[in-house]
């Protein structure tokens, strides 16, 4: 080394690398150290190098052996104190960047191993609370470190259960706002995920329902994410043998896979695969051979398929440029590579590209495929969605019909993406004032979901009560009441006389009997609505603020959902 000082900062750099749980970060030593130059970080970090003292590993300078490590906790780290002090600089530097919101996955990795080699207790305990450093931590696939810290603190599975609930409370009295609330149902989801690994299934339900709902409000219920979170909640039904519910809440996520990203998308095969082990699991072998194979099929098809890098745009839009120059311009397959960057680009909320994207493949599939072919509905429909997002109505009812009448000719009665045209254009009327527009196709709305559900399936519900709410809006109350009284009873048979949609749909219910002027009927189905909330939210550890619920419209509220799902990205 050049000087003394050089000298101290290379020993300040190996004592910190000790003492850390994965190692140090070149920008986190300059923060550390502001008096330090690159310069010098550079000069020392490559000396150390070639001394085969230090090495990268995932951005951190880690000791290359075990030997390194010991002559520097020899050489350099006089007992005790003074190792404490090092890790007390660590502490101080994370803490300081949880004090300003900044949880990233380094101080979730190192401020809790930190607390735990200084044997501080209580903040361990105080971190781990903080909801996005368990979090991270679990989603990074480090379940047993989470549980040892929980262990390390004294605290056992069900105590930590309750902390984690109490913590969740509080955070959601201050949630406002799409974002936050989105935010809020991963927490949850987190959370269910956590103690169904700990195998408390019963409490891990709970989040997951909560999860659940949020989703379906904040976002749409045709989401992806919606489809994530019933396929959550599933999973701790078949570990709790509870095969009815699992099965009811696996064709739900399947039926918004196919929607969102087509029939013959990856995700839609995983749906596919959960419902052949579930019905393995009941004996029931034909029908998990069946879906199995579906499965099969569609994860071949991806494998086969030329540039399959979903998510990643530049790549797609490089994979784009080559498939024109191999094949010409004009393909069906082109066209579907069009659609799938327009979709790409309007995930990332870059609204502008993805309808360049999405005329292309527009005007491409109508030259190749002819105008009324259901891929050209398709894309129609996308076109429509992001319309709907820019607050373009007019121009959003215009594509939504043409994509309308195309499905309806080329499609059979019952297929999901017919119903799922109907039922955003019905949104779509209904938003933009048009009621008697949005009769017929929220009516032809129950149809869809009757053929391909069963009359008693809860989807079949959630479209009665919608037009139930409909009928409201428009003071047809006697059209309404026979809507609200019969989802009602599919959603006690089948999701249990105590379940959140029951509650929702007797307030819709005791709306209607008070604006009739049936008073005392409107009191007694209140009462039992709010048995059933204040059941809910006893389970959540406490009361909860209340929200819009899953079961469809509630007339007495105004819905903050937005008609805008997820555009298709598959083909039809």
């Amino acid at each position: 080394m050049a000087n003394d000082m050089d000298k101290e900062l290379m020993k300040q750099i190996l004592c910190l690398v000790n003492v850390s749980h994965n190692g140090v970060s070149e920008s986190e030593l300059m923060e550390l150290y502001p008096e330090m130059s690159w310069a010098v970080l550079t000069s020392l970090i490559h000396s150390l190098h070639k001394m085969c003292l230090l090495t990268y590993s995932c951005g951190l300078l880690k000791f290359q052996h075990l030997q390194a490590w010991e002559t520097v906790r020899l050489d350099y780290m006089e007992g005790p104190t003074n190792i404490s002090s090092y890790r007390q600089n660590l502490i101080n530097y994370f803490t300081m960047q949880l004090s300003q919101d900044r949880v990233t996955w380094r101080s979730a990795d190192e401020l809790p191993w930190l607390f735990q080699q200084q044997g501080s207790k209580q903040k361990l305990h105080d971190c781990l609370l903080n909801l996005f450093v368990s979090q991270n931590l679990y989603k990074r696939g480090h379940f047993a470190e989470l549980l040892s810290y929980w262990q390390f603190v004294g605290k056992d599975k069900s105590a930590m259960a309750a902390e984690y609930f109490d913590s969740l409370k509080q955070y959601e009295k201050n949630c406002e706002g799409e974002e936050s609330m989105i935010c809020l149902a991963d927490l949850y989801e987190t959370l269910g995920r956590f103690l169904k690994d700990l195998g408390l299934l019963s409490q891990a339900v709970v989040p997951l329902q909560r999860s659940l709902e949020i989703r379906e409000t904040a976002l749409d219920p045709d989401h992806p994410r919606v489809a994530h979170a019933l396929h959550q909640l599933a999973s701790v039904y078949v570990q709790g043998k509870k095969f009815g519910n699992a099965e009811q809440l696996y064709k739900q996520a399947l039926e918004i896979a196919e929607n969102a990203y087509g029939a013959d998308h990856p995700h839609v095969a995983r749906e596919l695969e959960a419902l052949a082990t579930l019905y393995q699991k009941q004996n029931k072998y034909e029908q998990a051979e069946h879906f199995r194979k579906k499965s099969f099929k569609i994860r071949q098809k991806a494998t086969r398929r030329k540039g399959n890098l979903y998510g990643f745009a530049l790549l797609r839009r490089r994979a784009l440029q080559l498939e024109e120059l191999t094949l010409g311009k004009d393909t069906p397959d082109n066209a579907r590579t069009l659609n799938e960057l327009g979709v790409l680009y309007y995930l990332q909320n870059n609204l502008e590209t993805a309808d360049q994207f999405l005329k292309r493949s527009l005007e491409m599939r109508e030259r190749v495929l002819g105008p009324d072919h259901p891929d050209c509905a398709q894309s129609l429909n996308n076109l429509a969605a992001l319309c709907n997002e820019k607050k373009q109505y007019d121009k959003a009812e215009e594509l939504y019909e043409r994509a309308l009448d195309i499905r309806r000719r080329a499609l059979a009665p019952d297929h999901p993406s017919l119903a799922y045209t109907v039922k955003h254009l019905a949104i779509l009327y209904k938003k933009m004032g048009k009621l008697d527009k949005a009769v017929p196709l929220y009516e032809l709305a129950v149809e869809i979901r009757q053929k391909s559900f069963g009359p008693k399936h809860p989807s079949v519900a959630t479209a009665l009560v919608n037009l139930a709410v409909l009928y409201s809006q428009m003071k047809k109350h006697i059209e309404a009441l026979p809507l609200y009284e019969r989802a009602l009873k599919i959603y006690e048979d089948s999701l249990g006389r105590m379940h959140p949609r029951v509650g929702e749909t007797l307030k819709n219910l005791a709306v209607l009997s008070y604006e009739e002027g049936d008073f005392e009927k409107a009191a007694e189905l209140y009462k039992r609505a709010m048995e059933i909330k204040e059941a809910e939210t006893s389970l959540l550890g406490g009361k909860a603020p209340s929200r819009h619920s899953s079961s469809g419209d509630t007339f007495s509220l105004k819905t903050t959902h937005s008609p805008n799902v997820f555009l298709h990205q598959g083909q039809r």
